[in-house]
C-alpha cells in the first residue's frame, strides 16, 4: 500500500492502495447527489483534487523531487507545470460534470434515482479516471522529464533519439538521429513527447552527425500531419505547458473554468469557515524584528515553502532601484494602511491558508481569521507582492479573490 499527502488539498496525492476503488466510489456518490439536488456545483472538488494529485505526482517523479529551493530552476518549472495541471484538471472535471448531468435521464425518460445514477457515473468514470488518467499521468511524467532536460542540456546541438524497438511509431523512427542546433525553431515542433505514451528523447548532438540528412523544414513538415492542432505540437521546455488549449477538455470548457466561483466549486460560505483564531496586531518595529528572525537565502531575502510545496520569495528590496515593489519595503511604505500590523502572519498565510486561487490577480492566498481575512498575492515568478486585510464589508473583494482556478483548500 502506498499513498502520499496531496500538496494541493491535504488529501491523498497518488493513491495506489486497495482503497482506490472505494475513493472513486465515494466521489461518484457525491457527484450523483450534487447533480440530482441541482446544487449548482460545476466541479466536484474531490474529483478535481484527486485528478490534480495524480498528475502532480507524475511531475514530482519526473523532476526527481516534490519540492526545491527557491534558487533551483526546478522550483519555478514545477510551479508552472503544476499550474497547467490544475487548469487541466479543472477543465477535465468540468467536462465530466457536464457529461454526467446529461446522463441523468434514463431510457424511459425519467430521472434516475441516486443508486442508478451513481452506477451510470461510475461506468463512465472508468473511461475518464482509469484509461484516460493513466495516459495523462504518463504524459505529465514524460513532459516533466523533457522540460527539465531542455533547461539543463547545455549543448549547441540536439539529436532526436528513439528507444529503437518494435513499438516506436514510424513517424518517430523517421526522426531518429535527426540533429539540429538547439536554437533551431524546428524544436518548437518536434520536441518529445510527440504522442500519447511517446518514449522518445533528445541527447547532445553534433552538426556532422545528422545521419538522416534531413533538413529542419523537412523534419517539421514530416511530423506536422501527426501533431497539428494537438497538444503535441509543443515544446514543453519552452511553453511550460503539458496540456495546452488544443486539448479537447479546454475546447469543451470554452474558458469557463477561468471564472468559476467558490459556489461552483461547492465550497462553504465565509461565515461557515471563518476560524475562531485572531491575529495579533503588531507594530512596525515588531514586523521588522519578525523579518530579522526569518531564515535568509541571500542578503536580507526570505524564502518560505507554501502549502503547494513551492518556495516563495519575500524580497527585502536591497540593492534595487525601486523598493516600492518589494515585499519588505512595500509593507512599510503602505504605512497609511498599517500593513505591518498583520504582515507578521505572512508565513502562516503561505504555509496554512484556507484557500489558494489562481486568477487575474495572480496566485491568491486567503486565510480567514475572526478579525478579518488576510489576502496575499504571489506573481508567476513565485515572488510575494503584497498582503491585504479584508473585512466583511469587503465582500466584493472576497468574491473577486474566491474565483478562478482553485489550487488548494484546507
Amino acid at each position: 500500500m502506498y499513498s502520499e499527502k496531496c500538496s494541493c488539498c491535504g488529501g491523498t496525492l497518488h493513491d495506489l492502495s486497495d482503497d482506490k476503488d472505494e475513493i472513486w466510489e465515494d466521489i461518484y456518490s457525491q457527484i450523483a447527489h450534487q447533480l440530482l439536488d441541482d446544487s449548482g456545483v460545476a466541479i466536484n472538488t474531490d474529483l478535481y483534487f484527486k485528478t490534480a494529485g495524480d498528475l502532480i505526482a507524475a511531475i514530482s517523479k519526473g523532476l526527481g523531487r516534490s519540492s526545491f529551493s527557491y534558487d533551483d530552476d526546478r522550483n519555478r518549472l514545477a510551479a508552472a507545470l503544476k499550474q497547467n495541471l490544475y487548469a487541466f484538471s479543472s477543465a477535465k472535471s468540468f467536462v465530466q460534470m457536464i457529461q454526467y448531468r446529461d446522463m441523468m435521464v434514463g431510457a424511459d425518460g425519467k430521472i434516475l434515482n441516486a443508486d442508478q445514477f451513481k452506477k451510470v457515473i461510475a461506468d463512465q468514470g472508468e473511461l475518464f479516471n482509469e484509461a484516460h488518467l493513466k495516459a495523462e499521468h504518463q504524459q505529465a511524467l514524460q513532459s516533466a522529464i523533457m522540460a527539465d532536460k531542455w533547461q539543463n542540456l547545455d549543448t549547441e546541438y540536439l539529436e532526436y533519439s528513439t528507444v529503437n524497438d518494435g513499438r516506436v511509431r514510424p513517424e518517430h523512427q523517421a526522426l531518429d538521429k535527426f540533429t539540429a542546433a538547439k536554437d533551431d525553431p524546428v524544436w518548437h515542433r518536434i520536441y518529445p513527447p510527440l504522442a500519447w505514451n511517446c518514449r522518445c528523447t533528445v541527447i547532445p548532438g553534433k552538426e556532422q552527425n545528422n545521419e538522416k540528412k534531413m533538413t529542419s523544414i523537412e523534419a517539421s513538415s514530416m511530423i506536422k500531419p501527426f501533431t497539428k492542432d494537438t497538444i503535441f505540437d509543443n515544446n514543453v521546455g519552452l511553453s511550460k505547458l503539458i496540456f495546452d488549449d488544443n486539448h479537447p477538455y479546454f475546447q469543451e470548457a470554452k474558458g469557463k473554468i477561468q471564472n468559476l466561483s467558490w459556489e461552483q466549486y461547492g465550497l462553504p460560505s465565509l461565515d461557515k469557515i471563518r476560524a475562531n483564531e485572531e491575529f495579533l496586531p503588531t507594530t512596525k518595529e515588531e514586523y521588522l524584528s519578525w523579518w530579522d528572525k526569518q531564515k535568509k537565502i541571500k542578503g536580507d531575502d526570505i524564502a518560505i515553502k507554501d502549502a503547494l510545496n513551492d518556495e516563495i520569495l519575500l524580497s527585502s528590496g536591497e540593492g534595487k532601484k525601486s523598493i516600492n515593489d518589494y515585499y519588505k519595503q512595500h509593507v512599510i511604505k503602505k504605512s497609511s494602511e498599517n500593513r505591518f500590523e498583520y504582515a507578521t502572519e505572512t508565513a502562516n498565510v503561505l504555509k496554512s491558508p484556507d484557500e489558494i486561487w489562481n486568477n487575474q490577480q495572480g496566485r491568491v492566498y486567503l486565510k480567514y481569521y475572526e478579525n478579518g481575512t488576510l489576502k496575499l498575492i504571489v506573481n508567476d515568478k513565485l515572488e510575494a507582492e503584497t498582503i491585504f486585510k479584508l473585512y466583511d464589508k469587503d465582500s466584493g473583494e472576497l468574491k473577486k479573490a474566491r474565483k478562478g482556478t482553485l489550487l488548494y483548500k484546507k
